[in-house]
């Protein structure tokens, strides 16, 4: 993976930065383990999951921008509520953040509850796209979520269903460390077997706009062991919406490969974690020809947004 090892005067960086895509990008582009080329139509859109139930009258409620998830097992809908300003953080373009989020559950008697779990003042949702997944394999989904502290920063939780006496609740399962202190945010990448031991782990990139890092996390309830990490990546920019800026490729024979930008947000870079416990960068990170906006998956690669309304396919080499 590449390093900046010195800094250069931004107007000499842009100008530097012009060649560098002139001279490295041309139709089709390599870097060792990538592969680019202009791509004509809009990048795919995400399949709609199929509607388990009704989407209740209360999820347009939810906050401003943000999404509503459906499931597909126990967890029907998510999405996030009662909106506040006491985390007035704009890594995510406002300073409004989450206090509760909301799910309509299947209870064991069959029939499908609201349920809700409301952060105490200090925390808010610092999100905007409930994620849920079936992450122990059990039959019942989790959600996970980015909950901030207003003194210790970001954090990755992990939500699942409890069955009580009195129906169903949503509780804690797991959560990573904080990022540290105030203001400090982290962005999910997504879920998979990194490291080929039988269970789904999770990625994210910890502080994202200073220096971001890429942790791969165990699910150990009540924790999120990071077991891997590497430096210098991103997968988001700063007080922007966008948060999908990252993909998890699965070829064949292979480990998941993640497929994310570096910290110019100008190349995407692919790294696989192999045995016997070290990243295998797939080459130097490919520059594009311009600033990436959003990655979505395609198979054995990415469709890759860019800031002026083009698009690349960026895939795996063969």
């Amino acid at each position: 993976m590449s390093r900046l090892l010195f800094s250069v005067p931004a107007p000499i960086a842009a100008a530097l930065w012009a060649i560098a895509v002139v001279v490295l990008t041309p139709s089709w582009g390599n870097a060792m383990g990538l592969q680019q080329a202009p791509r004509a139509q809009a990048c795919p859109a995400m399949k709609p999951v199929p509607a388990l139930q009704a989407l209740p009258e209360q999820a347009a409620q939810r906050i401003a921008e943000s999404q509503v998830a459906a499931g597909r097992m126990d967890v029907a809908w998510v999405w996030l509520g009662s909106p506040t300003l006491r985390y007035p953080h704009r890594a995510l373009g406002s300073p409004t953040h989450a206090g509760s989020v909301h799910a309509l559950v299947r209870a064991r008697s069959g029939i499908w509850q609201p349920v809700e779990l409301r952060l105490p003042l200090n925390r808010v949702y610092e999100d905007r796209v409930p994620r849920i997944v079936d992450l122990d394999r059990d039959g019942s989904e989790e959600i996970v979520l980015v909950e901030a502290d207003l003194l210790r920063g970001a954090a990755l939780v992990v939500l699942g269903v409890e069955h009580t006496a009195t129906g169903p609740a949503l509780v804690e399962r797991a959560r990573s460390a904080f990022a540290g202190s105030a203001f400090r945010w982290l962005n999910p990448v997504g879920v998979a077997d990194f490291d080929a031991d039988g269970h789904l782990d999770l990625a994210m990139v910890r502080t994202p706009h200073i220096g971001g890092e890429l942790q791969l996390l165990h699910y150990r309830p009540p924790a999120l062991v990071p077991y891997a990490s590497a430096l210098d990546v991103s997968n988001h920019r700063m007080g922007a919406l966008e948060q999908e800026m990252a993909v998890i490729v699965q070829n064949p024979g292979q480990r998941p490969t993640v497929l994310l930008p570096d910290m110019s947000l100008r190349a995407l870079q692919a790294m696989r974690w192999d045995a016997p416990g070290r990243w295998t960068d797939l080459g130097e990170a490919l520059p594009l020809p311009g600033r990436i906006e959003r990655v979505t998956a395609v198979p054995g690669g990415a469709c890759v947004l860019l800031d002026d309304g083009s698009r690349r396919d960026v895939m795996l080499a063969p």
